[in-house]
């Protein structure tokens, strides 16, 4: 299906051109639409002549132009100058590896935090063991070397209540930016000392 419409323009030039009186000119043009899927072309030509002045295709979509900004990216950020850093001088051995791949896994959105992705909830050391199937006190101890190496942190939460963790921003982070800037800086003064100190920014409280 094609519409035509008849619109009339005018154009201010300046009068240097010389091809202009009183430095305004009436063009009359004729703007034709021809749809095409989710495309349509439009078609601008001078009414009088024919002549196409203007010839371009306009995509109709829902979805906001640009990269996906979600917590359903399928990916996480890891640093590979600061692993292969961690590589080379066996700062971890293969347990503590392994627990540091699987809480990979568990990194939050837009935080550092180690989440339930099923809740959404930070967890401790017994939930994180449960939610992988290892041993309980396996994994407490393994997340205690890895806390001393500084690869992660503990929260503590105090009244008796079971400590969070967080992973090193350092290492690896799952979103674009960080919801709270403050938790970059808890691993300014750790065991571990990236050789590549990952920046960041704050997350927009519309985007939060």
């Amino acid at each position: 299906m094609s519409l035509v419409y008849s619109l009339s323009f005018s154009f201010v030039f300046n009068r240097k051109w010389g091809d202009i009186i009183n430095g305004v000119k009436q063009h009359n043009c004729n703007i034709g639409y021809e749809c095409a899927g989710n495309s349509t072309l439009r078609v601008i030509t001078d009414a009088d002549t024919g002549e196409v002045i203007s010839r371009d295709w306009i995509s109709s979509s829902k979805v906001k132009p640009g990269r996906p900004d979600r917590q359903d990216a399928h990916f996480i950020k890891l640093y590979r100058t600061n692993l292969i850093d961690i590589v080379r001088h066996k700062k971890l051995d293969l347990n503590e590896a392994g627990l540091l791949l699987l809480i990979l896994s568990l990194v939050g959105w837009q935080t550092p935090y180690i989440i339930n992705p099923g809740t959404n909830k930070n967890m401790s050391a017994a939930e994180i063991a449960v939610y992988l199937n290892q041993d309980r006190g396996h994994t407490s101890d393994i997340l205690d070397r890895l806390t001393n190496k500084g690869i992660v942190t503990k929260v503590s939460r105090g009244n008796g209540r079971a400590n969070h963790y967080m992973l090193n921003v350092n290492i690896g982070f799952y979103g674009k930016t960080i919801d709270d800037i403050n938790h970059v800086n808890v691993f300014k003064d750790c065991a571990y000392e990236p050789r590549l100190e990952i920046k960041y920014k704050q997350t927009p409280s519309v985007n939060k």
